[in-house]
């Protein structure tokens, strides 16, 4: 983790999945976790003055994703296309290093064999994710998206997309400025948050904690089915992961209240549990007059 000595800080927190909230180093309980590198990092990214992924991404809208989306499925197998196809499928599936090909085919087999892996979870990038999470501990790895998969089911995941309508959504961005805004410079998302001006008593107006919750949900949904792929087309490359921006500047202990808390903590044990390793990197950007505990606090 890196502080400058102006004023106004920048905090960069790299980092894969948490799961249970872990620490990057060690977890609460005091057994170390082990640092993973970045879940693209096999990639071989270009120098940072070529094919430099435009900005204009940030003009990605919902209907364009959805357009990709359905270029997806419309994908056919004649001749003329198979090349393209082949070259489709190379960018949304990535480069996989061999190592992890093989772990995740021997965890697939486990579940597979014990009835537990759903045709419609039955995904490289999914698998792998979950392994990350718990170390490559079989058994941890199990348990934690056997629940993954028990919480989707209990939350109706699935059916968020259709009938989950956030109508409150403008309303809410006034009092919870937050957004994705962009790519950064390997083309992955940039989710930018100004947590110091959340004004909490004017978000309870216009929403409830329970609808928010489902609200991130349903954008991190969109996050991995439509973000993701948009971005890989237009990066050329495969994207998994997201930079996160946070403001804090501001947060103070009015920013801590009992729903403030019960809200953070939701949000980081949704992303923890059962979206873990797409955080690819996390900048903080802190008024110097913000401790280190309160930063601990919000690094979600």
């Amino acid at each position: 983790m890196y502080k400058s000595k102006e004023d106004r800080d920048i905090v960069i927190s790299k980092g894969g999945g948490d799961g249970d909230g872990d620490g990057d180093v060690a977890s609460s309980s005091g057994k170390t976790k082990i640092l993973h590198p970045p879940i693209e990092s096999h990639w071989h990214l270009p120098p940072q003055d070529k094919h430099r992924p435009s900005s204009s991404m940030s003009n990605l809208g919902l209907k364009t994703m959805i357009k990709f989306r359905d270029s997806f499925k419309k994908l056919g197998g004649s001749s003329s296309s198979i090349s393209s196809n082949k070259s489709l499928k190379t960018v949304l599936g990535g480069v996989r290093d061999p190592k992890d090909e093989k772990v995740v085919e021997c965890f697939r087999e486990l579940l597979f064999l014990e009835g537990q892996l759903p045709p419609q979870h039955n995904d490289y990038h999914t698998l792998l994710r979950f392994l990350r999470m718990r170390d490559f501990d079989f058994t941890k790895a199990k348990d934690a998206f056997l629940s993954y998969l028990q919480w989707r089911e209990d939350y109706m995941v699935d059916a968020i997309p259709k009938e989950f309508k956030f109508e409150e959504y403008e309303a809410v961005k006034k009092c919870y400025p937050h957004g994705y805004h962009g790519v950064d410079r390997y083309g992955r998302p940039v989710y930018i948050e100004r947590i110091g001006m959340v004004d909490l008593n004017k978000l309870l107006q216009v929403t409830t904690l329970q609808r928010f919750a489902r609200y991130h949900v349903s954008e991190q949904e969109k996050t991995l089915n439509l973000r993701y792929p948009a971005c890989s087309l237009a990066a050329k490359r495969h994207v998994a992961s997201t930079t996160s921006i946070l403001d804090v500047n501001g947060v103070g202990l009015a920013n801590f209240s009992k729903p403030a808390r019960y809200l953070f903590m939701e949000i980081q044990k949704i992303d923890s549990n059962y979206y873990p390793e797409v955080r690819g990197l996390s900048l903080f950007l802190q008024g110097c007059y913000v401790n280190n505990k309160m930063v601990g606090m919000v690094d979600w």
